[in-house]
């Protein structure tokens, strides 16, 4: 049951954009904006349920597919950036990385998530929580959150106008509200006084 969980959400949720952003369509760009809200829901879901089950604890069994889902939003971010370098840049870094382009600023918010998310995945196992002390490895692991902040920050900026946020698909719109408070729930969780 915990295989299927891990795995049928993902899936299911690649599939719902494929269907209801995509239009069951395959192209390049199609594929690049299905992988990138894939890869920010599945971390924001990831993210979710813990401050979540703070105050449902009835949720708490949905904590162990936290680390599937989070290495599976690491891959399609993963997937989302190579494929912008392929077919938006055609393999020209200085293209990718030139400031006087208009979604620059865009553009390395979105690396230095995915950045931060491959440093978490990479310690996500007993392997190097055993080589870190566990406050080390916690801290590293809550950089997460932080991911989360600058990928909304990444998908503000690509998707602005002029300075003005433009989703036209609904479902685009769903989800960067849904990561967009995912991040803000955080710090408001944090802010409140820890248990006893």
């Amino acid at each position: 049951m915990k295989r299927l969980i891990d795995f049928g959400v993902p899936i299911g949720l690649y599939l719902l954009y494929f269907q209801f952003y995509n239009f069951g369509k395959i192209s390049p760009s199609e594929v690049i904006k299905t992988t990138g809200l894939l890869s920010i829901t599945l971390i924001s879901l990831t993210l979710f349920v813990g401050p979540l089950c703070r105050f449902f604890p009835s949720l708490e069994p949905f904590k162990a597919h936290r680390k599937a889902w989070g290495l599976f939003g690491f891959f399609a971010g993963l997937a989302h950036a190579v494929l912008i370098y392929i077919f938006y840049f055609k393999y020209d870094l200085a293209r990718l990385f030139n400031p006087a382009g208009p979604k620059y600023y865009g553009l390395l918010a979105g690396l230095v998530s995915l950045i931060i998310l491959a440093v978490v995945t990479l310690t996500s196992n007993k392997t190097a929580l055993n080589a870190l002390s566990p406050t080390t490895w916690k801290r590293i692991q809550s950089l997460s959150y932080l991911a989360l902040i600058i990928a909304v920050l990444h998908f503000y900026l690509v998707e602005s106008v002029n300075g003005v946020l433009v989703i036209k698909r609904v479902v685009g719109q769903i989800t960067f509200g849904f990561a967009a408070f995912v991040a803000l729930f955080r710090i408001l969780v944090q802010l409140l006084p820890k248990k006893k």
